[in-house]
């Protein structure tokens, strides 16, 4: 199928825009940002390649533009365009690729069927060149965006050409689907949710949906009654009061209200209903004003009283013919009561005349919640619907009489579907979200209590399935009384989506419920109220992004070692892009639990602080030695390796030798210092001593004496044994270029320039066939082959490793797939390798 690019950016900014409905020039001009004669000149443009048409019943200044089919066409085609030059070779578990982004409209590509309309989009894409990201930074979640109404259109992969859609999988992710050919391309037109910050994907890159999807906007998660489903997800939304709902189906506005009803006065319409109907008869008061405007202040208050006597007391006198009548008209056969004893009121047999004076009533004598179902018309209504909503105590209003029209006091506004228990709610112009209705009553969902609690946030990170929901058979812990074990179970019963309210309510009395049971937006401020009361193990539901530093540090001992760990991470980055930050957390050193975390995320910045915070450095390693977390990247922070030592850390290392005399004899801390220490005084070294440094420290420790080491090992029985079932990257250990800075933390020395010959790795072929021999078989055919002058050999843990013993300038090109070919730390010595012989 043929296609060909819109060369014009601003036309097709223009049809792209219009896609989504018709509007003026000057409602074009200010969307895209485009001077009004810009804008003119593009409509003009296009309406004269009959792409856009123009109303023109009336004047011509303010008619309204629209995409017609020609216009379609022309987008489909600079589609497939985009789509043929950028669809190149499809990375492994690929499933889409960007075809092109202008402002909040996105073009994608998808080889997999999309999970829903609503698209989770990360924040780093996959390289051309293999499966990691392409900017990973080890961070999660990513974007939002939702399908535009346009369906996703199919397209062969060989010559896109039109095609069904691909048959639905019923596991998405599984083996069985990436290994299923790709043979076809998806193509749908999208619209970013937030348009706040720039979404940083270029065209041409492909992605996978992140597996941790970001939090939704605030106006879909932060109501406190979830309305349903994000369709095709488990996705909650529960938008903010104010909800104007357009439903026409019957069964949708039940299910749509029955969502929100709880402890709520509920305005209905139920004609089936054959119990009896109450009214609250404060609303007479209202009504008769509405029917008598001209009567005096004073009559119309006796009027009332005659009316509320005689509906409310068997023996009171009874109003005139006219006025039984003209109540009859509007409300029909009711009992009247008290406006505080009811919690529904029924509009079936009401008139519009009726149900305005109960609104009424409603805004002067209640102060209760509502949601609202107005059989009425709309138009004719206006005034009084935008009051309602605007009155921050209305939850819903859903309206049904005629064709959609828009209230501007609406937070959110969900629009019909003709399909039972489906609706869309709209976010905006292109942005219609797919909702799947409740089938049951809302509110906070309610499970049974049991013993079996979870004994850490970690624990309970692991028990939670958003698809099954809580796995009660992980917990380890048990709770014996009954009111923690409610407790803790409505919390659990409601997470991750949480209950603000009640936590609020629970804080006081069962603390780790509330913290369980509190949304993700609100936890950091919880975690300061409670954070000396919650139990070890619980600071993982802490969102780190989220956090402030003197809240990570605070929760680090609280958290697990993964979560502490990356919570150091994300404190040290802030330290070294605010090194004066460090100064207003000084006094976390005083504090005996806090002060080695904070000591730790000190010395991990220390090469990035200037000369004058140095005399904070050894107190910071003076707290550090005693509780040493994160010895390799301090270690190398302090004595960066292959540097010589700087003067300012030579206190800081007196303090860690000796402190590592105190320490497991097995610990990187004493291992590093025990090989220091020979070092420094040339004492040998037992073959059982460098097997542990070998199996304990990082190999880029000690590689620059790897081939004297090995030879050693290859000596004794002992040695090959530990050889065989050790796994190494031997190649890429014996094989750094010379000169290259190495050594170990504090002890820096260049590689050296010699090699191992043949004769002396000929004890390899005397290994057992266990799992470390493959990597020393390669060290020996790569060192025979070069040697024989006979061609390079195909590795066993990278095919190309038998390039390593050869001159760089004999390589054949290697770019970055060298990465993903095999073992990680041969391809990187290929790759860097390769990449700085072309510098030379």
């Amino acid at each position: 199928m043929s296609g060909e690019k819109i060369r014009s950016g601003h036309q097709r900014r223009v049809l792209n825009w219009l896609m989504d409905g018709g509007g003026t020039v000057s409602e074009i001009a200010e969307s895209l940002q485009l001077r009004m004669p810009h804008a003119s000149l593009a409509l003009r443009q296009l309406r004269e390649r009959k792409e856009v048409s123009r109303d023109d019943q009336g004047s011509i200044r303010g008619a309204v533009h629209r995409l017609n089919e020609a216009g379609r066409t022309r987008l489909a085609n600079d589609a497939l365009a985009r789509t043929r030059t950028l669809l190149t070779q499809i990375p492994s578990q690929a499933e889409a690729i960007v075809l092109s982004q202008d402002g909040a409209h996105l073009l994608l590509g998808y080889v997999k069927t999309p999970r829903s309309r609503l698209l989770s989009l990360p924040n780093q894409g996959i390289s051309s060149q293999g499966d990691t990201p392409s900017t990973s930074t080890g961070s999660q979640g990513g974007r939002w965006a939702v399908q535009r109404d346009e369906q996703i259109r199919w397209y062969t992969l060989s010559d896109l050409q039109l095609t069904d859609a691909p048959r639905t999988q019923n596991l998405r992710g599984t083996l069985e689907e990436w290994t299923e050919e790709i043979d076809r391309i998806g193509i749908l037109h999208a619209t970013l949710l937030d348009t706040s910050r720039e979404w940083l994907l270029s065209p041409g890159t492909w992605y996978t949906e992140p597996e941790t999807p970001p939090p939704l906007p605030n106006a879909l998660i932060q109501g406190e009654y979830v309305l349903g489903t994000a369709t095709g997800t488990d996705i909650a939304i529960s938008p903010q009061h104010g909800i104007h709902a357009h439903l026409r189906l019957p069964v949708n506005r039940v299910m749509t209200l029955n969502s929100v009803r709880k402890n709520a006065l509920v305005f209905e319409e139920r004609p089936q209903q054959r119990t009896a109907r109450y009214l609250p008869h404060e609303a007479l008061y209202h009504w008769l004003r509405a029917r008598h405007p001209r009567l005096s202040e004073e009559k119309l208050n006796r009027k009332n009283e005659e009316l509320r006597t005689y509906l409310l007391q068997p023996d009171g006198n009874a109003p005139s013919i006219a006025l039984q009548r003209q109540l009859l008209a509007d409300y029909g056969i009711v009992e009247w009561r008290e406006g505080s004893t009811i919690s529904n009121i029924n509009f079936s047999g009401i008139s519009n005349t009726g149900a305005l004076a109960l609104f009424e009533w409603f805004f002067q004598n209640s102060t209760e919640e509502c949601a609202v179902e107005w059989p009425y018309s709309l138009d004719d209504n206006r005034r009084i619907l935008e009051r309602m909503l605007s009155s921050g105590r209305c939850r819903l209003l859903i309206t049904s009489h005629g064709d959609y029209s828009p209230l501007i006091s609406a937070t959110s506004v969900i629009r019909t579907r003709k399909t039972l228990m489906k609706a869309a709610i709209s976010l905006g112009r292109g942005k219609l979200l797919p909702l799947s209705l409740l089938q049951s009553t809302a509110g906070p969902s309610v499970q049974n209590m049991h013993e079996e609690i979870p004994s850490t946030a970690k624990e309970l990170l692991e028990a939670w399935n958003s698809e099954e929901g809580m796995n009660k058979e992980l917990f380890t812990e048990t709770e014996l009384d009954t009111g923690r074990q409610k407790a803790i179970w409505h919390a659990l019963s409601n997470y991750p989506a949480g209950d603000e309210n009640w936590a609020n309510l629970n804080e006081s009395t069962y603390p780790l419920a509330a913290w369980i049971a509190t949304p993700h937006q609100h936890r950091t401020s919880r975690w300061i109220r409670l954070r000396t009361i919650l139990p070890n193990g619980w600071a993982d539901l802490l969102p780190i992004e989220l956090c402030e530093t003197a809240t990570l540090i605070s929760a680090m001992p609280k958290g697990s070692e993964e979560w502490s760990l990356l919570a150091l991470e994300k404190t040290r980055q802030r330290f070294t892009n605010n090194v004066e930050s460090i100064l207003k957390y000084e006094s976390f050193f005083q504090d005996d639990v806090l002060g080695p975390w904070m000591a730790t995320a000190v010395l991990l910045a220390s090469g990035q602080l200037p000369e004058e915070f140095h005399p904070l450095l050894e107190q910071a390693c003076s707290l550090w030695v005693d509780a040493p977390r994160q010895p390799k990247q301090v270690l190398e922070s302090l004595f960066p390796i292959g540097i010589p030592l700087s003067n300012h850390v030579e206190a800081c290392l007196i303090q860690c030798k000796a402190a590592a005399k105190v320490h497991p004899h097995d610990s990187i801390l004493s291992l590093w210092s025990s090989l220091l220490e020979n070092l420094e005084s040339n004492e040998p070294t037992t073959p059982e001593f460098l097997r542990k440094i070998m199996t304990k420290l990082p190999s880029d420790w000690w590689r620059a004496w790897a081939g004297e080491w090995l030879q050693i090992q290859l000596t004794s029985s002992s040695g090959r044994r530990w050889l065989a079932a050790t796994p190494l990257p031997w190649p890429a250990l014996l094989t750094r270029p010379a000169g290259e800075r190495g050594g170990l933390p504090a002890w820096p020395i260049p590689y050296p320039a010699g090699r191992l010959g043949l004769d002396e790795v000929l004890h390899i072929l005397l290994l057992e066939d266990k799992k470390g021999k493959p990597a020393l078989l390669d060290v020996y055919d790569m060192f025979a082959t070069s040697e024989r002058q006979e061609p390079v050999h195909y590795g066993r843990t990278h095919p190309l490793v038998g390039w390593l013993a050869r001159s760089v300038d004999s390589w054949p090109p290697m770019g970055l797939e060298v990465l993903s070919q095999g073992e990680p730390e041969i391809g990187a010595l290929l790759y860097a390798r390769s990449f700085a012989s072309k510098l030379e």
